[in-house]
């Protein structure tokens, strides 16, 4: 089954939301080879825009996204400071998603405390499995599961035509 978080729809989400008019926020992205690499995300004060967040995309060989990395600009230091990380792996029944936050002590992502399985169950038939990590024992308990019916991949958020 082929999943829809591809470069096209991180394309569309960035059109999207740098057109939405009488948000305190606006955006500006780099592209590169048609894929959204960068997405920054300016606070508007005023007539004034201030840096307030950034987010790094990286995609594999099948344009598919594998990671999605926040930072939040820290104004007292003028540098932007990691805050989390999602990290994306596929295979042949579906895709997982990673949830990790920055150590700033270790100068590294911690293991992941939230992860969502996504799986095809069968044609037309998704299994969404929400963990989070239990302090007490460290390992993951499922904190919600959900059954999505006919996620058809003609349903698409973004189609690019060449």
């Amino acid at each position: 089954m082929e999943t829809i978080i591809t470069a096209a729809t991180i394309l569309a989400m960035y059109f999207n939301s740098a057109t939405i008019d009488g948000s305190k926020y606006c955006y500006n992205a780099d592209l590169s080879n048609g894929q959204v690499t960068t997405l920054y995300v300016y606070a508007q004060k005023g007539e004034q825009l201030r840096n307030h967040l950034e987010y790094r995309y990286e995609y594999d060989e099948a344009d598919r996204l594998v990671q999605k990395e926040t930072l939040r600009w820290d104004a007292e230091s003028q540098q932007w400071r990691r805050e989390s990380c999602l990290c994306f792996s596929y295979n042949e029944t579906g895709y997982t998603v990673e949830h990790c936050l920055w150590d700033s002590k270790l100068q590294a992502y911690a293991e992941a405390d939230e992860i969502a399985v996504y799986k095809y169950e069968f044609e037309h038939l998704l299994s969404v499995n929400y963990l989070k990590r239990n302090a007490e024992s460290d390992g993951m308990d499922i904190i919600g599961s959900m059954l999505l019916m006919n996620p058809r991949n003609d349903l698409l958020l973004a189609m690019v035509e060449d």
